[in-house]
């Protein structure tokens, strides 16, 4: 399905984030939602070719509504959906959690709005990236504004570990990655299951191809 692009051939964007998507030596991509993604693009005999983007172009890319383009394992906003379309779910993440600094103290249980309410507690943020609705709307009225970053997220833990920041919001499935000396990953109380991650695609992708993308996922999903 890897192949020489064409006009109807399509993109399909990814980042280097295991365990979600990363490109092994022998060049295929897959992960956590990279493999359920190329296996329902096959299954709907859609033609594609993967390439490493950083997430900001790959919204302007997809935004732009320019060419067939699908950003892998993006969350599903309003203010996105109004500038592209998404596909059914390829994966749903576990409860968010929180990787901190050791030096920081911390009440137990740990509570996310209680930590957001704390303006000691400085949480470092990825510029453009979606928590989920709960989490955008909690970040918002934290009670100091976070630090601002585009980098990775490994680059990310390495500011933590620097003291530039006290802790950010991720992932089990990759804390793994993430997790070093003088660091730690603790759950939070309060937070519910994660948010679906999808294909998220530009608006003139053409019609049929999202149909028979969730027809394939639908099917994949029994």
């Amino acid at each position: 399905a890897i192949g020489v692009a064409t006009a109807q051939t399509l993109t399909l964007h990814y980042q280097d984030r295991p365990p979600y998507s990363s490109r092994a030596d022998d060049g295929r991509v897959s992960g956590l939602v990279a493999t359920p993604a190329e296996r329902a693009l096959n299954a709907a005999g859609i033609p594609f070719r993967w390439a490493l983007t950083p997430s900001q172009r790959q919204l302007a890319l997809i935004q732009s509504g320019k060419g067939p383009h699908c950003g892998v394992g993006w969350f599903r906003t309003p203010e996105r959906e109004a500038k592209g379309r998404f596909s059914r779910a390829l994966y749903r993440d576990r409860p968010l959690a929180a990787l901190m600094r050791d030096a920081v103290a911390l009440p137990q249980p740990l509570r996310v709005d209680a930590l957001l309410a704390d303006p000691r507690r400085r949480l470092l943020v990825k510029e453009g990236y979606s928590y989920g609705p709960a989490l955008d709307e909690a970040i918002a009225g934290a009670a100091s504004r976070p630090e601002r970053t585009s980098v990775d997220p490994l680059q990310m833990a390495r500011m933590l570990l620097a003291a530039r920041a006290d802790w950010m919001i991720v992932s089990p499935e990759e804390a793994e990655t993430l997790l070093a000396p003088g660091l730690r990953l603790v759950e939070f109380a309060d937070v519910s299951p994660g948010p679906t991650r999808h294909l998220y695609c530009s608006a003139d992708l053409p019609d049929d191809w999202l149909v028979r993308i969730d027809r394939a996922l639908a099917a994949t999903a029994r």
